[in-house]
């Protein structure tokens, strides 16, 4: 047999064993792998709020990837963690700024390496002209990734506005007191399997 032909021979095989990886599907994550990520992302949105009602920037900023990306309707595209990190300090400027959300659902796509949060979220700011309590309802979904250390962070996290059930039902889903929440005053203040879940929004 030829060089020519043993070359052809090899590039051939090499080939097929390439497409049959290509064909392999991968394996779901088991039913419990799914769920502990989810629980995984679900603790991680709990202290993200507490972050929010800490002010704390840096624990804010570190929610994300490096190269994560930020879209809030009326704003410029966050892009990266340098980015990013100047719309929340931004934010923080306001002192009548906060935030709580909660998640409807969790999903875990099969491949394990992705996960995608949607839910709802109320956030209060300035008025840029009055300068009174501005209240504000929405929806978002929130892409995860695992990451080196092992810790979910969000790559791409998008929101809109809209007409959202009362105060009383999302303060209930977040697991804060049941009483209905009412828009802060303007004192400064301190802001894929799919499984329903109790927990960016414009988280920014």
């Amino acid at each position: 047999m030829s060089f020519v032909l043993k070359s052809a021979t090899a590039a051939a095989l090499i080939a097929l064993v390439v497409l049959a990886g290509c064909d392999k599907q991968p394996n779901p994550p088991k039913v419990g792998e799914a769920e502990a990520i989810a629980t995984q992302i679900r603790l991680d949105e709990a202290r993200w709020q507490a972050d929010w009602k800490a002010r704390d920037a840096q624990k804010l900023a570190a929610h994300y990837t490096d190269d994560a990306v930020v879209m809030i309707p009326g704003r410029a595209v966050a892009k990266g963690s340098t980015e990013i990190a100047g719309a929340i300090a931004g934010a923080l400027t306001d002192p009548q700024f906060t935030l709580v959300f909660a998640s409807d659902a969790i999903s875990v796509a099969a491949s394990g390496d992705l996960a995608v949060s949607r839910g709802r979220y109320i956030e209060t700011d300035s008025d840029p002209v009055t300068k009174a309590p501005l209240t504000t309802r929405g929806s978002y979904v929130t892409v995860y990734k695992p990451q080196a250390d092992g810790k979910w962070r969000a790559v791409w996290d998008i929101n809109t506005p809209s007409a959202q059930p009362s105060d009383a039902a999302l303060v209930e889903a977040v697991d804060v007191p049941a009483a209905p929440l009412a828009a802060p005053s303007p004192a400064p203040k301190t802001s894929a399997v799919t499984a329903p879940a109790p927990s960016s929004a414009d988280r920014l």
